[in-house]
């Protein structure tokens, strides 16, 4: 499925990514059947000399059904004490992995989670089928922005701790490998999260770490790639919940948080469109329960007005990151994204994907991992 943007992404890494330290890049895959082509290429782009003597193996993994088996075979593979995973469709800046092992250095921590941002941003701007949707490309990297720079904040306050997100993410080699990730799960990454987190680990968000991924091509392909994820999601939160619950080695601070984050969140669903659906009939009477909503409400609306002045300030702050044409788009996006009304319309997208999540984990409808489309096939 990555084969079109592979050797890109290993060309990229090999020549712009600075490393603190010799780097050995582990290309490890696995496919339905043989694609000798790119094959005979990607070994012969192995046999290669890189600059400052980098080394490149690939290897694909005959027994592998998932991304999971893929990481679970590098890692025995890798003897360096220190690791970070991207993904095929990652790019990451020239000082991300400088900046991400400075803090895990300097802080004696587990591992440094980096951010994400889109970076084909020309495309996908409007669409001329049912399935594009205008700007899709902008607002997600608004969304990954208002993430990144302000809703981790808030999350890292309930957990105590950061938490694995999938790729950008550098790791003490034993501690990764101390684990293993789950091949059956639709995100293997927030089920190793779960795991570190229950394990005690100690772990920071480094959001000046970014690289750039690949928008999905539309809003079909957005659509299938943000279910996955909430499955991916609520079936980890069933797998590990009374785990949550047990002392071990995790701290009261990170096992309440962690029922927060992943138990608390179905219930906080619920209400919001309980209230969301009555609001209507109770302020149109003066009963306490009426006021009681009219206050929350209240309340509500000052706190995201926080979150989205907050954001809106970062945006503005980073434009010299991408330039002042880029930067002031992204600004503007960010404004729309995180302001009352884009953040109900995400709010409700999020909800409709919570609902069909469920419903299919209840009737047992949940198919294999589906591979987010991003771009039409190369020649």
């Amino acid at each position: 499925n990555e084969q079109d943007i592979i050797e890109e992404t290993i060309t990229w890494i090999m020549h712009n990514v600075e490393s603190p330290g010799q780097l050995s890049v582990f290309v490890v895959y696995n496919t339905p059947h043989d694609l000798p082509e790119v094959e005979a290429r990607l070994q012969t782009l192995a046999a290669q000399d890189w600059p400052r003597q980098r080394r490149l193996r690939v290897l694909r993994v005959a027994s592998s059904r998932s991304k999971a088996a893929n990481l679970n075979a590098a890692l025995k593979l890798v003897e360096d004490p220190y690791v970070v995973a991207y993904d095929a469709n990652h790019h990451p800046d020239p000082q991300s992995l400088l900046l991400l092992y400075d803090m895990l250095v300097r802080s004696s921590l587990d591992y440094v989670q980096g951010s994400y941002y889109v970076r084909n941003l020309s495309h996908n701007q409007c669409g001329c089928c049912p399935c594009a949707f205008p700007c899709l490309a902008r607002i997600i990297d608004a969304d990954f922005f208002f993430d990144w720079f302000v809703m981790k904040d808030v999350t890292r306050a309930f957990l105590g701790s950061a938490y694995f997100s999938g790729s950008n993410c550098l790791w003490r080699t034993d501690v990764l490998a101390s684990k293993e990730f789950d091949v059956l799960a639709q995100t293997e990454d927030v089920d190793m999260a779960i795991q570190q987190m229950l394990d005690g680990r100690k772990a920071e968000f480094c959001p000046d770490a970014r690289s750039g991924e690949l928008a999905p091509i539309n809003f079909a392909a957005l659509w299938k790639q943000r279910l996955r994820w909430t499955i991916g999601w609520d079936e980890s939160s069933l797998k590990h919940a009374w785990a949550f619950f047990d002392p071990g080695r995790a701290t009261f601070r990170v096992r309440f948080g962690l029922v927060w984050t992943f138990l608390v969140r179905w219930l906080l669903s619920l209400l919001a469109t309980v209230c969301a659906s009555m609001a209507p009939l109770w302020t149109l009477t003066d009963h306490d329960s009426g006021k009681l909503l009219a206050h929350s409400s209240l309340l509500g609306l000052f706190a995201g007005a926080a979150c989205w002045l907050c954001a809106v300030l970062e945006a503005l702050a980073r434009i010299p990151d991408r330039g002042c044409r880029d930067g002031l788009i992204q600004a503007f996006f960010v404004f729309v994204v995180a302001s009352p009304p884009g953040f109900w319309m995400v709010f409700v997208f999020r909800l409709i994907l919570q609902a069909v999540s469920i419903s299919k984990l209840c009737t047992g409808a949940v198919k294999g991992w589906e591979v987010t489309a991003r771009g039409p096939a190369k020649s």
